[in-house]
């Protein structure tokens, strides 16, 4: 037994090495980042491996909605990708690969964005840029996508997809107070974003899902 095991084992190494050397390759090259820039700046390099409310001593519920907001996002950016893939792979029309392909990009860059606060802090010790600029980026990115693939965002559940900028838009009309809340701003803003991420999210599950279940078919038809 145990040596079928270990004959195994060396099968699956010589025939899957390299996705082991690429799946050890991107830990080993982001830990390399953080470690140089941690001693470049003279950060103390637990407070870039640790979790942040470990490290400013927070209450362990703080932030929570925030983080379940990464959750829906880093899924959003995963079935996007797998589902451009997996229509890659099978020779699935264009547009729905890429729609899924920009959509998990943005999604990534979005969830980035959330996590390191890219349009508020992250460059303001570098360089200023301005939030507008940030936002107009998004915008034109979510427009090329829609024109790009237009045809094939017709076919979605595009209503869904509405909804959730809408709630983004709200949370921007909240941040910037043009419509005046009480004094649980913050809460209000980051509810109307969580709102939309999760929508977000299901729009895309129910897209990713939608297409695969189209490959299939078609694959079927040709058997």
């Amino acid at each position: 037994m145990i040596k079928e095991i270990f004959s195994t084992a060396l099968i699956r190494i010589k025939t899957n090495y390299v996705v082991y050397l690429i799946s050890f390759s991107i830990p080993l090259i982001i830990l390399f980042i953080t470690y140089k820039v941690g001693r470049m700046l003279g950060i103390d390099l637990g407070d870039l491996t640790r979790d942040p409310n470990t490290v400013l001593k927070g209450h362990t519920y703080t932030g929570m909605i925030s983080n379940a907001g990464i959750f829906f996002w880093s899924a959003s950016a995963t079935i996007c990708l797998f589902t451009a893939a997996f229509l890659y792979r099978l020779k699935g029309p264009r547009g729905q690969f890429l729609l899924m392909l920009f959509a998990g990009l943005l999604s990534f860059v979005l969830g980035f964005d959330d996590v390191f606060q890219m349009h508020e802090k992250m460059f303001s010790n570098i360089r200023y840029v301005p939030e507008q600029l940030f936002f107009l980026a998004y915008f034109i990115c979510i427009a090329f996508i829609v024109i790009v693939c237009f045809k094939t965002f017709l076919q979605t559940d595009f209503v869904l997809w509405s909804l959730a900028l809408f709630m983004f838009a709200f949370s921007l009309v909240v941040d910037r107070e043009i419509i005046k809340v009480d004094s649980d701003h913050a809460f209000w803003e980051d509810s109307c974003k969580f709102v939309g991420i999760v929508l977000w999210s299901v729009y895309y599950l129910r897209t990713a899902m939608l297409f695969i279940v189209q490959q299939i078919q078609q694959v079927r038809k040709k058997e």
